[in-house]
């Protein structure tokens, strides 16, 4: 059930309640629809609730059950591309969740290891609404197929006047650059995406968005990178941990937390968020990353993000790229 809480105390019942959100969008049942203005990304979801695993019982079955039902909506391709790029602990939380949902629906997602024992809940489950704000992803999928060119058009509708290669639209959706390469080229020759020569590379951009905007069907407010969301949200979760373990030394906070901000910190570039002051040593250090998680994780549990700023410029873009 979706969490209705007026004060979330820690950062794993935030990160549990920036899941159940998400997939309540999905279809799977819950109390509140919290997340309606987000544009929810399957893949990344799938690998962070791997992550909390047993922190909710009910949101660790929900979910499963979704996989279950509902894989032919998710990328194999891609997920096998995030999975290696994740840490440890989340290859070892899909591991289970991969192998108990190969087993019961037939498939091979990759990454499996030893299956848990899962019930499905028998109810009858009405199809994903795609007509929701927050699907529209997965409209996309429906209507370009599950590839690298719907992932290309994808990275684009958040933004506006960016030109970008190959390469970074490769990075940031789990696609390989070569994929990538080729589904933008075509999609130039189309008309779709405008290219340009530079230097090292070609860099492309959306050309005509009010149409594929027409197509695809009106955005959601927030339309986040979910990727660099919960890789904020687990380090959250892990250093709060880590503090709070019985026998865990004072003299370690600091330490643990100024691990977590490096650990935070390329996900802090990408978006762009304010990150807590440089220089911040010893007893300091804490209370900054407490801080930061209220204004970013505490935020987001809420449904409270930040609306898609299109207003990036072609000349910041390619000095950022090249």
């Amino acid at each position: 059930m979706a969490s209705s809480r007026a004060s979330v105390s820690t950062f794993e019942q935030q990160a549990v309640d920036l899941a159940w959100g998400a997939w309540v969008e999905l279809g799977v049942p819950g109390a509140d629809r919290t997340h309606q203005d987000w544009a929810i990304d399957p893949e990344p979801l799938i690998l962070f609730t791997a992550f909390l695993g047993d922190t909710d019982g009910r949101l660790r079955d929900e979910a499963t059950d979704w996989c279950i039902r509902s894989w032919r909506s998710v990328s194999k391709n891609r997920l096998r591309r995030l999975l290696a790029e994740s840490p440890a602990d989340v290859v070892e939380g899909f591991g289970v969740l991969a192998a108990t949902v190969n087993e019961r629906a037939g498939i091979t997602w990759p990454g499996a290891t030893d299956s848990r024992p899962h019930r499905t809940s028998g109810r009858p489950r009405p199809p994903v609404d795609l007509t929701r704000e927050s699907m529209a992803w997965l409209r996309l999928r429906t209507i370009f197929g599950m590839s690298a060119r719907a992932e290309v058009l994808r990275y684009f509708l958040p933004r506006s006047t960016v030109y970008v290669s190959a390469a970074m639209i490769a990075r940031r959706t789990g696609y390989t650059k070569r994929s990538i390469a080729e589904e933008a080229e075509n999609l130039a020759e189309a008309g779709v995406l405008g290219a340009q020569r530079s230097q090292h590379a070609h860099l492309y951009t959306l050309e005509r968005r009010q149409a594929l905007e027409d197509l695809v069907g009106k955005l959601p407010l927030y339309m986040p990178d979910w990727a660099d969301y919960f890789a904020i949200a687990r380090e959250l979760v892990l250093v709060e941990r880590a503090i709070g373990r019985p026998g865990a030394l004072p003299a370690s906070v600091p330490v643990k937390a100024l691990g977590a901000l490096e650990a935070m910190e390329p996900a802090i570039d990408h978006l762009r968020l304010v990150a807590p002051a440089s220089g911040l040593r010893g007893a300091d250090l804490w209370p900054a990353v407490r801080d930061f998680g209220k204004d970013t994780l505490g935020k987001w549990a809420a449904g409270r993000g930040t609306p898609v700023a299109r207003q990036i410029g072609m000349e910041a873009l390619v000095r950022r790229v090249l």
